[in-house]
């Protein structure tokens, strides 16, 4: 994979490397939430009595439809987050491994799902990355930790002064436009862009990348509103130089090009290629050759405590 790095953006402590990578735009697929514009796929409760850890998701369509780990659902029993990225082949019907963002609701408000315009912080999505790498090792599982993911949500509502009835997740979104608003007013997305990286008080938070620029442009802000609730609270005016942020970028993905991974059958179509080292934890989704989306987060000494603790054969 070849990268170009097209610009620096900074607003307080938040910087943001856009860059574009070759090859790209190589298949055709739809988003999740133009597919559910158009009425290409329908999600629901895996049954009329629902499961919490796993969602019904059918494509009526003749396309293929990518949903992005992170992505958050709301309506039916109560609001989900994907726990992994998918890549939804035509005419098909699965099942989708999720964890819940909404504790306090066990009851219809909606007979399907919806799209929303905002994904998860990259705090929750790097935790949650780490847990389902574990579950595939451990147990052929994309679950997730929910308690790890109620306890995300509970801090996030903390931190910024939310008082949700249900403990919902989207209300973080609903009643905070002013943290992430200022965000989405500084920071505009690149048309040839394919990849982003985010950089809080100096240090690489996350990459993603993904195969269409178009997919791009639509995910990027809902990712900005995302690492918004992350930034919220800490440093101020941390500015990283231009040389110095695209070196760690760059950096970051030619060391990800040689870390060492493990293969699984993704959820819908593809294969999933997981990582989770002493540095980084994420995973490439491919299909057919073609990188549909790779998500990459650094893991402070925090993590590696946790990871120790949870885990005693860490190294």
């Amino acid at each position: 994979m070849q990268t170009k790095i097209l610009s620096l953006q900074q607003k307080d402590n938040l910087a943001v490397v856009q860059f574009s990578t070759t090859p790209c735009n190589t298949i055709e697929y739809s988003s999740l939430g133009n597919a559910m514009k158009q009425n290409f796929i329908e999600i629901m409760e895996s049954s009329q009595q629902g499961t919490v850890n796993e969602i019904y998701v059918m494509n009526k369509s003749k396309f293929f439809v990518f949903m992005m780990d992170g992505d958050i659902l709301s309506g039916a029993k109560q609001n989900r987050v994907l726990n992994t990225s998918v890549f939804l082949a035509p005419e098909s019907k699965i099942k989708v491994p999720v964890s819940c963002v909404e504790q306090g609701r066990w009851n219809y408000n909606s007979d399907k799902f919806k799209s929303t315009d905002y994904v998860a912080p990259s705090e929750m999505r790097k935790s949650k990355s780490e847990n389902v790498s574990a579950n595939l090792k451990s147990f052929n599982s994309y679950q997730a930790d929910q308690g790890d993911v109620w306890n995300k949500v509970n801090e996030y509502s903390n931190n910024l002064g939310v008082n949700s009835m249900t403990m919902s997740f989207s209300d973080l979104y609903a009643k905070s436009e002013s943290v992430y608003d200022k965000f989405l007013q500084s920071f505009s997305a690149k048309k040839t862009a394919t990849g982003i990286a985010f950089f809080l008080n100096k240090e690489l938070k996350s990459v993603d990348v993904f195969n269409r620029t178009d997919i791009f442009q639509e995910y990027f802000p809902k990712m900005i509103k995302g690492i918004a609730l992350d930034a919220y609270g800490t440093k101020a005016n941390v500015e990283i130089s231009e040389a110095e942020a695209s070196f760690k970028t760059l950096d970051l993905l030619d060391r990800l090009e040689t870390t060492e991974k493990e293969e699984h059958q993704g959820v819908g179509a593809g294969q999933e290629k997981r990582f989770s080292n002493n540095q980084h934890t994420g995973f490439e989704l491919n299909y057919n050759g073609n990188l549909i989306h790779l998500s990459a987060h650094t893991l402070t000494q925090n993590d590696l405590e946790i990871k120790k603790r949870s885990n005693p054969y860490f190294r």
